[in-house]
């Protein structure tokens, strides 16, 4: 039950000062008038355009995959301008975590994702979660020194600023802001995000923040800010569900004596459902049914990463409708709402105006953001576009250099030095290993394990230092997949941003059995999506029965659960009759494990053991909800981060070299890490593992063939000029790569042979080849492995501007792949998911 605070709801109206609005007087009284919304969201740093694979939503909305990469705020700054100069009334709000989620927040704590936002005059946002992960001392001097625009946080009830050690936060934030827009009063009330701050449900946290009910305060500065504006803008990062609560009310568990003062008052009252304890009882807990909130005409939210379009209608209680407006988050889109709205015909009574019609489109931050009959070209349903055709074609490659023209020259300036400074710190473009195909954070089949998330865990448990019995981390922690291509420096902060370290902490096995429980039940609240990642552990997360515990059916403590349901029972946990604070005493409810079949280091959880444990520093603190580590003494900070351990995991890997040459290990070594993933009890590299390094070896081998006294990649590199190679029947590029092909080595055979032979494979001894059409196919000239952007062979021949800036680890990458560590891995079944 969280405990927010609810007393000085009341006093808010009072206490607030009222701001003086000043503006040009104008007379709007009885017209329709046209207000422009501009919506940014959960930018989380991405202020340098980004790769990604996008996904079928975000074709839907109209990214162009081919059009990376994605993002970047000179693109962002640049559409802004646009779509002021179109609008007579603009406002630009944004809802929040504009801090951590690239590398340009690691090195710079959010300087300069408020200098961008400032200069692109926004002109207020909502303080997001992430605002805080460098600490609310530091977002407080940041915002201090770079926002000029209003900070918002009107359910945050923050200390008093002025004691000793105080973050002074309060200084630089506001529960609301008022904007004349040309004689327009918008009211813009700031709602900051609870649920992922589990550490401030109470007071005395290092954020300083008690927060407040949400329906309460948005009702209370709705009552303060109607009589005096004509538009109520609730910008939000509370998440999806909280915002569509805060119209529709939502219910909720108190104790009586916190809740009463609401229950009998008059306007508005919080219906009571159930009592839990004697009726009229202090301490008794209620569920209650807290009403929606009238007056609020549209909420600009975030937190969740999504977009609705179109937006969503919600009906207010007192029948009014509310525009809710999501835009999506890492720079992927700007969101435009365009209103009408009704103005009264005389202001002076109290009386806003009112949306009478809404119009959304979601801008798509691509290569072609300027450009829509290009992206509407590539979306043409009459028009088939093979791989890479789209992109090739000249008037595409026209529209996005006039795009990049067209990008914002002052935030560019900005950006400059500190992307020089990340190039000479942190090293972007080094390369480790190599992603045949996408390593996904997510389990998309079961909702338990995924690859990522297994090797991840997998480096945190078995890193140097560490060397745990298991390993847990949160799956909300690993922020990115690590896509198809070369594996950087720049992909890893993608997939751990967060300057997270390993701790390592001794549990016991009740701890442990209540870790996997609460595991199961936030799982449950999410699909029954794992939320978490692990290592040389495996159990099953049991959400059916966290439905059944959440119906808290009454039993007798005497029974000793004899009294609970027992039909079909079978493979769920026995069942307890456990007490809490809404039962009585003698009395409980039924409760069983959701956390079954628990195996550590493959024998069956003990719960009189003690247990080694390696975890993510922001859980063992008690992140995310996890309170069992929270409570536990035994914490040890390794000072290893994350990020560091999976790379020095990663390029232990086995390379292409090993797989072709049938090693099990890496180098063939006693010690070597294994290739393949464990399956079943056994190590097992994949057919797809397999075809993908017989491909890189057959590039190389045409990157080594020789034509006179050239090779084919020296050829390659210069456009296949053949004149110094001393070979006089070979004189044109076309000869020239014709020979290539011939003098490729194909198993014990050059290609020249397989075709005077009839590509008749017999003899040749080539693994996976057995036909003449595979031989043929074998001898075809190869792309090389995929980089991200474009295949090696174009990397080589410089010819293919998609493919970006190439550097030189880049080339040489492409010059000998097989040689890298190859990033691969498995969903392997550790944890399992009953949702019957």
């Amino acid at each position: 039950m969280r405990r927010l605070l609810l007393g000085l709801i009341c006093a808010l109206a009072t206490a607030s000062c009222m701001p003086v609005v000043e503006g040009q007087d104008y007379n709007l009284e009885g017209q329709e008038v046209r207000l422009t919304l501009l919506h940014t969201s959960d930018i989380h740093s991405r202020l340098i355009p980004y790769d990604f694979a996008p996904l079928k939503t975000d074709q839907d909305l109209g990214l162009v995959p081919e059009a990376g990469p994605f993002g970047g705020a000179t693109r962002i700054a640049a559409l802004l301008k646009r779509e002021r100069e179109k609008g007579d009334r603009v406002i630009h709000l944004d809802s929040g975590d504009c801090f951590q989620g690239a590398p340009i927040f690691n090195l710079n704590t959010g300087e300069v994702e408020f200098r961008f936002l400032s200069q692109a005059r926004l002109d207020a946002a909502v303080v997001g979660n992430h605002e805080f992960d460098a600490g609310a001392l530091n977002f407080t001097e940041q915002a201090k020194r770079y926002a000029s625009f209003p900070l918002l946080a009107a359910n945050y009830q923050w200390n008093d600023w002025r004691q000793n050690g105080s973050n002074e936060t309060a200084l630089e934030t506001a529960p609301y802001t008022i904007r004349n827009i040309k004689g327009l009063r918008v009211g813009v009330i700031g709602m900051a995000n609870i649920s992922s701050l589990n550490s401030i449900v109470e007071g005395g946290n290092s954020l300083q923040a008690t927060p407040l009910e949400q329906n309460e305060v948005v009702r209370a500065y709705v009552g303060l800010l109607r009589p005096v504006t004509d538009l109520i803008v609730i910008v939000s990062h509370l998440g999806l569900t909280e915002d569509q609560d805060v119209i529709q009310g939502y219910e909720a568990y108190y104790e009586y004596g916190r809740a009463r003062s609401f229950i009998r008052r008059e306007h508005s009252p919080w219906q009571v459902l159930e009592w839990f304890g004697p009726e009229g009882e202090e301490n008794s807990v209620v569920r209650v049914f807290i009403p929606g909130v009238s007056g609020v005409d549209v909420i600009l939210g975030g937190h969740l990463h999504v977009v609705l379009n179109p937006p969503q209608l919600l009906t207010d209680p007192s029948g009014r409708k509310v525009v809710l407006s999501h835009s999506g988050a890492f720079a992927k889109y700007v969101g435009r709402l365009e209103l009408v709205v009704k103005m009264p015909e005389h202001r002076g009574e109290g009386e806003g105006g009112e949306v009478i019609s809404q119009d959304y489109r979601a801008f798509p931050i691509d290569g072609l953001w300027c450009n829509d009959a290009m992206r509407a070209y590539r979306y043409d349903s009459s028009i088939f576009w093979e791989d890479g055709q789209f992109i090739s074609t000249p008037a595409v490659r026209a529209a996005i250099d006039a795009c990049k023209e067209q990008e914002d020259r002052q935030t560019t300036h900005l950006l400059q030095p500190y992307i020089i400074g990340m190039d000479m710190r942190l090293q972007l473009t080094n390369i480790f290993a190599y992603a045949p195909t996408d390593v996904a954070r997510r389990n998309n089949s079961t909702g338990g394990d995924s690859p990522l998330g297994n090797i991840a865990a997998d480096s945190m448990r078995k890193r140097r230092r560490v060397e745990a019995q298991m390993a847990l981390t949160n799956s909300l922690g690993i922020r990115d997949n690590l896509y198809a291509g070369v594996v950087s420096q720049e992909s890893m902060f993608n997939v751990f941003p967060f300057e997270n370290t390993i701790n390592i902490m001794y549990l016991s096995g009740k701890e442990m059995q209540e870790m996997f429980d609460f595991v199961a039940e936030r799982s449950s609240e999410r699909g029954c999506v794992s939320q978490a990642q692990i290592s040389g552990a495996k159990f099953t997360m049991d959400c059916a029965q966290v439905q059944l515990n959440d119906l808290r059916i009454p039993c007798k403590k005497a029974l000793a659960a004899a009294d609970c349901p027992s039909e079909n029972r079978e493979g769920h946990a026995a069942w307890q009759c456990i007490e809490d604070e809404t039962t009585a005493p003698g009395e409980g409810r039924c409760y069983a494990n959701p956390g079954t079949d628990i195996q550590i280091g493959g024998k069956p959880l003990n719960p009189f053991g003690t247990y080694r444990v390696a975890v993510n520093d922001y859980i063992a603190k008690g992140g995310s909800g996890f309170n069992v580590l929270k409570r536990n003494t035994t914490r040890q900070e390794t000072g290893i981060s994350l990020r560091d351990s999976l790379i020095g995991y990663m390029q232990d890997f086995c390379t292409c070299d090993d797989i072709n040459a049938g090693y099990a290990t890496r180098g063939n070594k006693a010690d070597g890490q294994r290739c393949g993933s464990l399956v079943n009890g056994q190590w097992v590299v994949n057919d797809r593992l397999k075809a993908a390094c017989r491909e890189m070896q057959d590039y190389e081998n045409e990157l080594d063939a020789k034509v006179g006294s050239c090779s084919c990649g020296d050829l390659l590199r210069n456009g296949f000029d053949p004149s110094h190679c001393g070979v006089a029947e070979v004189t044109t590029p076309e000869q020239a790569r014709a020979a290539c092909i011939a003098a490729k080595q194909v198993g014990q055979c050059t290609c020249a042979d397989l075709a005077s032979r009839g590509y008749n494979p017999a003899g040749c001894d080539i693994p996976g080849v057995s036909t003449v059409a595979e031989a043929q196919a074998a001898c075809a000239e190869s792309p090389g492995p995929y980089t991200g952007r474009c295949d090696c062979r174009e990397v080589l021949a410089g010819t293919n501007p998609v493919c970006g800036t190439v550097t030189q680890q880049l080339r040489n990458f492409c010059t000998n792949p097989s040689a890298t560590p190859i990033a691969d891995a498995v969903e392997d079944g550790r944890i399992g998911r009953r949702v019957k």
